[in-house]
This record gives structure tokens, C-alpha cells and sequence, in this order.
């Protein structure tokens, strides 16, 4: 990998990448930054899920209520990011902690930056002028304003100097699903659905 980078690959659009070549002019630090922030993001081969994936499609629907903040394929609720093809780009173990622990990843900085405005899902509550506290995540802020969409999926637009209180947080809206929550095998069941919507 260093080297198509370093070298680029001849016969294709893909140039040098240093400053001898018509590249970006990358050192060979930041190339090798540049392949361990790929490695970070690849997916790890994994056993795959021996979950029951019509089964976890219920589960996602109904009892563990994913699809009120999640969308799958279009259906779905939109507060949480789109988990449409997860299954497809993200490891069993990332998939796994992600659900029993989901600030973790808010705490990262997850983010889905291909989308029309980049969204961190920041937890953000506020209380406006007459008393009404709204939480939700933030989508997007400037020094004077605030575009946040509420747990109610409404999008709201407020002004930061006409708000009581104004906390953000990277404390994920969405509960983290322990034993009580979600069994081992529901989690199975869960995360089999979400492969087999991320392979096609």
C-alpha cells in the first residue's frame, strides 16, 4: 500500500504521491498516517454472526426500538445515523461495543461525513426562553445560532443569546443495551440483521 501511494500505480490515474511526483506532495509520514487511518476504518474479518437475522429484523423494529432513532434502506427513524449498510463496512466487535456501549463511539467523534451536512451526533439539551428543555442532536451551530433536530424528530433553529441553558454532551441519546436490555442471543439475532442488510 505504501509503495502504490509513494510511487503511484503506472498506467493509472493514481499518481505519486510525493513531491517528485504530480501528486498532493505527502512525506512519508503522512503516507503511512494516511494507511493507518485506513486500517482503523477497514473491516476486520470476523466469524460472522450466528444470529437469527429475521429474528434480529423484529428485534430492530419492534422490542429493542432501533427504528426509532435508525433508518434501515429508508424506514426508519432519523435522530441516530443511518445503519443501512454498517453491517457491510464495520466488524462484529465494532458492531458489538457499539451497541452495549454507545457513547464510547460518540466520544470518538463518530461522524458520517458523506452526508449533505456532516453530523457528529452530539447530545445537546436546551432550555429556551419560556422554559421549554428540548433535547436532541446537534446538526449544526455558528457562534450565534443553533440547528438541532429534538427526540421528537423536530428540526428546531434557535438562537443561542435567547436560550436559558445550552449543554452539549457526548453522552450517546441512545441506551445502552446490557443483559437486562438485550440477551446475548437478541444481540446475535440483532447484529445478523444488520450483516445481512450491510451485504447486499
Amino acid at each position: 500500500m505504501f509503495r502504490n501511494i509513494h510511487d503511484g500505480i503506472a498506467g493509472t490515474a493514481m499518481p505519486a504521491a510525493t513531491n517528485g511526483g504530480i501528486g498532493v506532495g505527502m512525506s512519508d509520514g503522512e503516507i503511512w498516517q494516511v494507511i493507518a487511518y485506513l486500517r482503523s476504518v477497514e473491516k476486520k474479518a470476523s466469524a460472522g454472526a450466528a444470529g437469527n437475522a429475521a429474528h434480529g429484523k423484529e428485534l430492530f423494529y419492534g422490542k429493542s426500538g432501533c427504528s426509532t432513532c435508525h433508518m434501515v434502506n429508508g424506514k426508519g427513524g432519523r435522530l441516530g445515523p443511518d445503519v443501512s449498510s454498517v453491517g457491510g463496512s464495520r466488524s462484529l466487535e465494532y458492531l458489538v461495543d457499539s451497541m452495549r456501549n454507545p457513547s464510547k463511539r460518540l466520544a470518538q467523534g463518530i461522524s458520517e461525513p458523506l452526508k449533505d451536512f456532516s453530523q457528529e451526533y452530539e447530545t445537546v439539551t436546551v432550555v429556551t426562553a419560556d422554559g421549554t428543555k428540548l433535547t436532541g442532536v446537534v446538526l449544526n451551530e455558528d457562534n450565534f445560532t443553533l440547528q438541532m433536530m429534538d427526540t421528537r424528530e423536530q428540526l428546531r433553529l434557535l438562537q443561542k443569546d435567547k436560550l436559558r441553558s445550552y449543554v452539549k454532551s457526548r453522552e450517546s441519546l441512545m441506551p445502552a443495551y446490557d443483559q437486562k436490555m438485550l440477551s446475548d442471543k437478541d444481540l446475535q439475532d440483532l447484529i445478523a440483521y444488520l450483516l445481512a442488510v450491510g451485504a447486499q
